[in-house]
Parts: C-alpha cells; sequence; structure tokens
C-alpha cells in the first residue's frame, strides 16, 4: 500500500453542525433446525379493516434475517438462562442499532432516524441449546409510508446516505440536556485501504496512527466549534466528546468485519458508525490525546476501557500506574461519568497501556526453499520487514542465521545492509541465498531485526535436520 495514496483519499468533509437545545445449536431431538419463516394472515382490533402479516422464523446464532424494503436484523447472542437474545438492526446491510429481546415480549422496532415504527418482534423461544430461537414479527403501515412517500419538504438528514463513491452519516448525541450534531462524508476508497493494513500492532498505534492525524483533529476541532456555539467553555469540549463517543452503537466484530476480533482504526468506527470497546475506546482516546490530555487504554478480561489522567482532587475510581492516576472511563453506553465503573470489572486485574507518542513497530515474515549436496543444505530465504508502528524506523538491520541448538551458536549467519528508514506501512523485501549447514546437523531459522529507534525483532523457525 503507498503511502501517498492513502493520504490522498484519507479525506473527511464535515457538512453541517449544529446544536439542538462477545457450538451449534440443537432442538430437543438433537437436530440444527433449518432457518425458516412463515407468515399468518389475521387482523388486529387496532386496525379491523387492515390485514396485518404475522412472520415465523427460526434463526441460528449469526443469522440474518430480511424483513422488508432493506430492512434485516442479525441475531448476535442468545442467552437462553436469563431468556433474552440480543439482535442486530440493519438497514441497507449497515447496522444502526442494537436491541435487547426477552422471551414473550413484544417490541417495536423504529427507522434509524426514530420517526416511523417499521416493525414489531417478538422472541417466541429459546431452544435449549441456546444457539436457535423463534422469533415473530410483524410489519408496520409507516415501512410503506416511510420507503415509497418521503416527505419532500422534509429537512431531516438520513443516518447514513450511500453513494457511489462516499457515504455520508450523521451523527446526534446529547450532553447538558442539549443536542447536538455533525454529518461527515467518507471517501470509500480510503476505507478499503483502511482494511488491508494488518491488525497484529500494539493497541497504542491504533491511537496514534499518524494517518488519522488530521481526521482525529477535525474531529475535535469541530467539538470545539459546537462547544462554542452552545456557549460552553473549553472545560466542557472533553465532556462533550465523551458523550459523543459514548453515544454511538455498540457495532460488533463479527457483524460489521466477520472476525470475533479485528479492532478498529478511529476513521473505520467513524466510517461503521460505531464499533465495540475496543474500537470505542481507541476513538475516544486518540481524540482526547489530540487535546492534550495524558490518557491510556484500560484492558480488562473480555474488556476495554480508557483512562483519564487526573489530579488527587478529582472523584471517582482511578488506576495508579507509575505514579500516574487514570480514572476509569467507560465508552459503549452513555451515561457513564468520569470515574466509574462497572460493577463486573471492579475487582478485575487491568493492563493499563498509557498514550504516548508515535514510535516504530517492526513485523517480520519469511518463507524459504532448500537444497543440499553430498556434504551441506542450502537455504535460500525471502524474507519481508514491515514498520506497523506509528513512525519511522530508522538505522534498520536484518541479521539472519542458522542457529544450532546448542545456544548462542549459528552454522551461518549474515546482515544487511543497513536500512536508513522504513515509514509508517512501508514493507522491505531481503532475499538471501546460500546459507548452509551439514548435512545431518539441526537447525533453526532466526531472524533478528533491529534499529536505532526500535526495540528487537526476533522470529524464528522450528527445528530442522538437514
Amino acid at each position: 500500500m503507498q503511502k501517498s495514496k492513502l493520504i490522498s483519499v484519507l479525506v473527511i468533509v464535515f457538512l453541517s453542525l449544529s446544536f439542538l437545545g462477545c457450538t451449534e445449536e440443537v432442538n430437543s431431538n438433537g437436530e440444527i433446525p433449518e432457518e425458516q419463516t412463515s407468515a399468518d394472515n389475521v387482523s388486529t382490533p387496532d386496525s379491523p379493516e387492515t390485514d396485518v402479516n404475522v412472520y415465523n422464523a427460526t434463526l441460528k446464532k449469526t443469522a440474518i434475517l430480511d424483513i422488508d424494503n432493506g430492512y434485516s436484523l442479525k441475531v448476535l447472542e442468545i442467552n437462553r438462562k436469563e431468556g433474552y437474545s440480543i439482535l442486530s438492526l440493519r438497514k441497507d446491510g449497515y447496522e444502526y442499532g442494537t436491541k435487547k429481546i426477552f422471551v414473550g415480549r413484544s417490541y417495536d422496532v423504529w427507522d434509524p432516524e426514530k420517526q416511523f415504527i417499521i416493525y414489531s418482534i417478538k422472541l417466541e423461544s429459546i431452544y435449549d441449546n441456546s444457539f436457535v430461537i423463534d422469533l415473530s414479527y410483524t410489519l408496520k403501515p409507516e415501512i410503506y409510508l416511510y420507503v415509497d412517500f418521503p416527505d419532500r419538504d422534509s429537512e431531516r438528514k438520513p443516518t447514513v446516505k450511500i453513494e457511489k463513491d462516499s457515504i455520508t452519516r450523521n451523527y446526534v448525541w446529547e450532553y447538558d440536556d442539549r443536542q447536538f450534531q455533525l454529518q461527515a462524508r467518507y471517501d470509500k476508497e480510503a476505507y478499503e485501504l483502511y482494511s488491508q493494513r494488518t491488525r497484529y500492532r500494539h493497541w497504542v498505534h491504533f491511537v496514534n496512527d499518524p494517518y488519522d492525524d488530521a481526521f482525529i483533529s477535525q474531529i475535535t476541532l469541530q467539538m470545539e466549534n459546537l462547544a462554542e456555539e452552545a456557549d460552553y467553555g473549553r472545560e466542557e469540549i472533553p465532556y462533550i466528546t465523551m458523550l459523543f463517543v459514548q453515544s454511538l452503537p455498540y457495532v460488533s466484530d463479527s457483524v460489521s468485519a466477520g472476525y470475533d476480533e479485528y479492532p478498529r482504526f478511529p476513521f473505520e468506527t467513524m466510517y461503521h458508525g460505531g464499533g465495540d470497546c475496543e474500537d470505542s475506546s481507541i476513538l475516544l482516546a486518540a481524540l482526547l490525546y489530540d487535546m492534550g490530555y495524558g490518557v491510556s487504554l484500560i484492558e480488562l478480561p473480555g474488556h476495554m476501557a480508557v483512562g483519564v489522567k487526573g489530579s488527587d482532587d478529582l472523584p471517582g475510581s482511578y488506576y495508579d500506574y507509575s505514579g500516574v492516576k487514570y480514572f476509569y472511563l467507560e465508552t459503549t453506553n452513555s451515561g457513564w461519568e468520569v470515574g466509574r465503573i462497572p460493577t463486573v470489572y471492579r475487582n478485575s486485574d487491568a493492563r493499563i497501556i498509557p498514550i504516548t507518542d508515535g514510535y516504530p513497530e517492526i513485523a517480520v515474515d519469511f518463507a524459504g526453499s532448500g537444497r543440499h549436496d553430498s556434504r551441506f543444505s542450502y537455504i535460500d530465504l525471502d524474507i519481508e520487514v514491515e514498520n506497523v508502528g506509528s513512525a519511522k524506523a530508522e538505522d534498520v538491520i536484518i541479521y539472519t542465521g542458522l542457529e544450532a541448538t546448542q545456544k548462542g551458536m549459528v552454522w551461518d549467519q549474515v546482515a544487511s545492509d543497513q536500512i536508513p528508514e522504513i515509514d509508517v506501512e512501508e514493507a522491505v523485501s531481503y532475499e538471501i541465498s546460500n546459507l548452509k549447514v551439514p548435512v545431518g546437523e539441526t537447525y533453526r531459522i532466526g531472524i533478528r531485526v533491529v534499529g536505532s529507534n526500535t526495540g528487537v525483532e526476533y522470529v524464528y523457525s522450528d527445528w530442522h535436520v538437514s
């Protein structure tokens, strides 16, 4: 991936801003039921002259059910013990919210802007294996009004507007009983380039990714403008920003990326309109760090939050890391104040990851082939060294050896020329030929990469007999 190409398409345009006041399921016969949908034609007392279709569906976990007119839902979680399921509410393939539904209860599902009830849904039962549910749903007449007869004079902005080369999102949240709004347009090509970037990097590099610098600064500038227009002082900006991130819907990795664990860069989280706890924590940490605050990521069992550096007189719960107090900040739900830790995590071990200036991180990959004669085996290697960090790696040297079983001994070794620098996301290829080891001896390939501003990255192969 070319750095210049990413920068050239990484453009976010804020169009307007304003303030307004984590086993398959089987049934009782031991079989997994097929996903199925049926409909019964009934009349309701509320509308005696209108026939309303009640649809029944049997769905496995992760299944997607198409409703109508671009609406669908996906089964994210099934909990038989507590009698509930969590659903992803979707429009045109994009999640705009989630809903927790309990057995035996009916729920209304609104459109993304909460203007119309689109359908009602009821969780009928959960199978004994807890991976299949039966549910029913009823379309509301408003779904047709909303899709087929839009109000042409309406000034409402869509939550999501999808165009050929871009996607526009509208964000609305509240702070201090006042409503804030901003709208942003994202280049689809930039998103595709992001999707090609490796996820195997330290958490810090997601927060201070240099490709996100201008993007993050634009958001913080918008927050400053919003606060000023609403007559709030600079001390209120972090809280407005915190409520903004907390307002973003929970979007699981399996829904938007197809993977259970898929940390995202801030640009990707904003593009999707939400994320899981890792994604929202990365986003908020990036915003607060850009504003000049001391922040950290707080890694808990199965969860992540943000730590904000605070003074001794700040109330609330905090973690002491090397003499610095990081006050806990939850990011996945609104209403959580600084220093308030959810009960489930209060006694959990936490890993504090302070956010610092960018630094390089080296990833090494290699492949090899061999041949031999009566005396030696000869190894050829193709090595790729990539900087997956957030700053340039300087004065890099690649040391490669055929290591012997005796510690510190090698059969053969070679060092590359010094590489002056490796930019962020840049990969360097290095070929080696004819490393040799006597026939019948045991060896493994060991590669160490060292730079003047990097640690030592060491990778090695399994043991082989030549």
